[in-house]
């Protein structure tokens, strides 16, 4: 079977946004009052993602989890990540700053703090003053500058080396500072609910009753449903159904896959009743969606 899903890597979503790659390692998108979203679909990223909204709002599905972010917050979204962008404001304003592993690797290796501040899987969403953002604008300007006029000067890299150093400090200062809630401990009931999804990011091809989940995590099915509900505000039946979801339109985006394949890879009996489960979730045929792709 050819590969299942197709992983986003920078220079993928360059392609979709018609811009060129940038040799350093990072690369700063700046957008405003969009018309049109070339990421229409869910994706999963081969990269790490920094989403600075500096004015209106967006709401963006990251794993399973639906977000509304709104200006001056900035979330650091791990690699291998499904990012969904569902909806913008028309007053939007946001930049994404993509790097791969490598250049974090190579640019946290000597700073413990900042590599400490890209290394967790989960979504990290901080806000921040007016005045942390205008320094982090200037900074995000500065490293764009320094991407874009590279034949100018012979040393860009190592400018664009110290200005990210000096970025990942700032964010640094930013999570300690004005982020109290990142500093609690995060409670029971919070970490079951991680260690649920992260389960469920791995199982749910195969396993789609609740009983499986509550058996690896060593709880009763009726108090781990009463935590995925009092934590999430979704049932467990819901998110297996949502990571399903998601999980079909990214292999549907794969024009490679036939709709049958796809209905297999997802443990489905029937192609017919995976189309019914499809449409009934996300208000179309598999083949209809395929077609707006």
């Amino acid at each position: 079977m050819p590969d299942k899903i197709h992983n986003y890597t920078i220079k993928d979503i360059l392609r979709l946004l018609e811009y060129d790659f940038q040799e350093s390692g990072i690369y700063i998108d700046n957008r405003s009052g969009l018309d049109y979203n070339p990421l229409k679909h869910p994706y999963r990223n081969n990269n790490f993602t920094i989403l600075f909204v500096t004015n209106g709002s967006i709401d963006v599905q990251l794993n399973l989890i639906e977000y509304h972010l709104q200006a001056s917050s900035i979330t650091i979204i791990p690699p291998q990540s499904v990012i969904y962008f569902k909806d913008f404001s028309s007053d939007i304003h946001f930049i994404t700053l993509s790097f791969d592993k490598k250049f974090a690797i190579e640019h946290t290796q000597h700073e413990k703090s900042s590599f400490t501040l890209l290394a967790p899987q989960s979504i990290n969403k901080l806000l921040m003053t007016s005045e942390q953002q205008t320094t982090l604008l200037s900074l995000c300007t500065l490293i764009h500058q320094k991407n874009t006029q590279k034949e100018y000067f012979d040393s860009y890299k190592d400018a664009i080396n110290h200005l990210f150093a000096l970025f990942l400090l700032e964010l640094m200062h930013i999570s300690h500072a004005n982020n109290k809630a990142l500093k609690k401990k995060v409670t029971r009931k919070e970490n079951l609910t991680i260690s649920f999804i992260e389960l469920l990011q791995q199982h749910f091809r195969t396993e789609k009753f609740i009983r499986f989940y509550a058996d690896q995590l060593y709880v009763s099915e009726s108090y781990l449903a009463k935590v995925i509900k009092e934590v999430t505000g979704k049932t467990m039946g819901e998110l297996i159904d949502h990571a399903i979801i998601i999980e079909a339109q990214l292999l549907l985006a794969n024009s490679t896959l036939s709709i049958a394949e796809i209905a297999d890879s997802l443990q489905f009996n029937t192609t017919s009743f995976f189309g019914k489960f499809f449409k009934r979730n996300v208000g179309c045929s598999p083949r209809a969606y395929r077609k707006q792709l």
